[in-house]
Order: C-alpha cells, then sequence, then structure tokens
C-alpha cells in the first residue's frame, strides 16, 4: 500500500480533481468513497466538466460539485478579453473556498495546473515519470505507483490512500433516483414486455476514439446472433451523435435487435442495472455498466485491458491486439452465452483489493 501517508484533519477542504471522460470519473469514484468513508467530517469538492457532471450532481459523498467551464474558455480564445474574465472569475470563485488539500486524479498538466489555481498549499498528484506532460511540476506531494500497468482504479485509490484513507474493498456509490427507476422500468416494458434477459449493445464511443469501436457490422451479426435465442432481447444504447450508428447497426440485424430511445448517462445507468449483460469496447458506457453490477463483456483492441478492463469475476475481456475489429461476432457470442449460462446472483461479490493488487506504491518528494 502507501507508506508514510499524511492524513487529513477533520478541519481540511479537500478538491478532487478528475475533470472529463465519463469512464475516467467513474473509476475515481472509488477513491472518493476510500476517503470519505475514512473521514467523514472534511469538506470534499469535486472539479468536473459539463460531460460528466450530471454523474456527481446531489452524491451523497460529495459536498460540493465545481463546474469547469470549459465551453467559455474555448469560445473566449478568440476573445482575449473574455477569455481572462471567464479565467480570472474561475479562479477567484475557487480561491475563495480556500481548499487546504487538492488531489490531482487526472495526472495531466491542465489538471495540476487547476490544483495550483486552487490555492491549496498540498497538492497530491503522481511522481514523475507516471503522470502525463510533466504535471508533477504544479503538485508538491508525489505518489509512485510500482509500475505503469496498474489498473486505475488501483491508481486513484493509491492517491486516496496518500492522504491517509483505508480500506480494502473497491466499493461504487452511484445512487438511483426514484424517477431514474421509473423511466427505466418503462422503457424495459416497451422494449422488453415478457421479461428476457435483456443484452445492452453499445456500438459508439468519443469521436476522439474511434479506433476504439467494434465494427457496426459485427454488432449487427452479433445481435441477429443473440436474438435467434427467444429468451435474449439485444437492445442498442446510443449516446449524443451515435443515433445513426445504432439504426445502421438495427437495419442489418433484420430486426433482430431494438434501438433504445435516447437516454441520459443517469437513464442508462438505471437500465443497465435492470440488464444481464453489456457488450461494448473500451468507453464510458462499458464503465458505467461496471459500476452499477451490471456483467459486462468488454471488447478491447489497441488499449491496455490491465490499466483499463473493468475489475471482478463476473466480466469478460476480449481482445485483439490490432483491432478491435479482429474479434469475431461468433466469438463474441460464445463469451457472452457463457455469462448468460452463469447461475443467477442475488449480489455482487464484493472487490477486495489485496485480491486483486499487490502492494504498490510509495508517496512523498
Amino acid at each position: 500500500m502507501v507508506a508514510r501517508a499524511r492524513p487529513l484533519q477533520d478541519r481540511d477542504r479537500v478538491l478532487l480533481i478528475r475533470l472529463g471522460a465519463v469512464g475516467d470519473v467513474l473509476r475515481t469514484l472509488p477513491a472518493l468513497h476510500l476517503i470519505r468513508s475514512t473521514f467523514p467530517a472534511v469538506h470534499v469538492a469535486w472539479l468536473v466538466e459539463d460531460l460528466s457532471r450530471d454523474l456527481l450532481s446531489g452524491h451523497p459523498e460529495i459536498d460540493e460539485v465545481i463546474p469547469f467551464p470549459r465551453r467559455e474558455l474555448g469560445r473566449g480564445f478568440r476573445r482575449p478579453r473574455d477569455f481572462t474574465r471567464v479565467l480570472t472569475a474561475f479562479i477567484r470563485d475557487l480561491r475563495r473556498r480556500r481548499f487546504s488539500v487538492a488531489l490531482d486524479f487526472q495526472g495531466s498538466l491542465k489538471s495540476a495546473f487547476l490544483a495550483r489555481l486552487s490555492g491549496a498549499p498540498r497538492r497530491v498528484g503522481l511522481a514523475p515519470g507516471y503522470g502525463r506532460e510533466a504535471s508533477f511540476l504544479f503538485t508538491n506531494d508525489w505518489v509512485r505507483p510500482h509500475g505503469r500497468s496498474l489498473n486505475r482504479v488501483e491508481r486513484n485509490l493509491l492517491i486516496a490512500e496518500a492522504v491517509g484513507a483505508r480500506g480494502d474493498a473497491i466499493e461504487i456509490i452511484l445512487p438511483e433516483r426514484p424517477e431514474e427507476g421509473r423511466a427505466a422500468a418503462e422503457i424495459l416494458r416497451a422494449v422488453n414486455p415478457r421479461g428476457f434477459s435483456l443484452v445492452v449493445l453499445s456500438p459508439g464511443s468519443s469521436r476522439r476514439q474511434r479506433y476504439k469501436r467494434w465494427p457496426a457490422g459485427h454488432f449487427s451479426r452479433l445481435a441477429a446472433l443473440l436474438g435467434s435465442s427467444a429468451e435474449i432481447v439485444p437492445l442498442v444504447a446510443w449516446g449524443p451523435g451515435e443515433e445513426a450508428l445504432a439504426s445502421e447497426v438495427v437495419s442489418a440485424s433484420g430486426g433482430r435487435v431494438v434501438k433504445a430511445p435516447p437516454t441520459s448517462l443517469r437513464l442508462l445507468a438505471a437500465v443497465l442495472r435492470r440488464s444481464a449483460l453489456f457488450i461494448g469496447a473500451d468507453s464510458g458506457p462499458m464503465h458505467l455498466a461496471w459500476a452499477v453490477g451490471c456483467p459486462v463483456l468488454a471488447l478491447f483492441g489497441p488499449t491496455d485491458p490491465r490499466l483499463n478492463a473493468p475489475l471482478g469475476g463476473a466480466h469478460v475481456v476480449l481482445r485483439a491486439g490490432d483491432a478491435t475489429a479482429d474479434i469475431t461476432p461468433e466469438r463474441a457470442l460464445q463469451a457472452a452465452l457463457g455469462i448468460l449460462g452463469r447461475s443467477p446472483s442475488t449480489s455482487t461479490p464484493r472487490l477486495m483489493r489485496s485480491a486483486l493488487f499487490p502492494p504498490s506504491a510509495e508517496v512523498g518528494r
């Protein structure tokens, strides 16, 4: 675990920085829980961009969610006065909160610089060689993982340990709002009135990470194979800008798959809680399925499963090193049926760090 950690004090005001990608925010939630369960009295704020803000709004373990004005700053590049005004107001607002500790879970130059701008005298981040873009220049309490191929959940937990958080269980708190449960139940009644096993297919990814995608034709073929079973209902989920892709999968499947209605991330989480299986590439929805306890069939190509795969024995990872497309629909079908054929469990087994990872870090300059 972590040596020479300096524990937080009850009077501390702590800023967590993990700005953007949905999957990265979700994989920081176990570290949040470790901190909150160890130090229930500290004030915890989270700095996040709009993309993932809704996942954190109203979270019971966060005292305040602080939006990072990325869009406003982006628009301001064309007008230097506007950029300066927005940035100055943001820094002033951040510093008036008087944070004593900032935790940089992102490990980028941008996130570390924000930690510095917060005014927090103690800024915890990754040591040289472990973060990106010389982020260590703006932090002053470094975490040195023993190895660079560490699952991102564990790496985040090591940063939490650097401030004295302790615990062996990996736990994610992501409550479901009553209205989300009702909306999910309504969707399931419409697409799966007979209550068969619902398999959520997610063909999308962010535009920047299109290289991770499994081809739409592969999803269509898999949907047709799954849909040939009288007791499986495939459902294609999609996000902003992905509706045409989802329609392509539905059309080429010969009507064996249903296209989901538009959903927010939180509503998708509610649907996944009621699903038998999620199938998709290394993406935000994959991490969301893992976070809410839905079994995952993860399709990996060039990205490293050691860093990004869902943790736990309930999930299966298929990998083709050069391209995700090299995973055939027939291979995915075999893995999916293996997961669906397991005896149903009434609860998800707890994930224990001691069983998944060896001791793996030290802290200090």
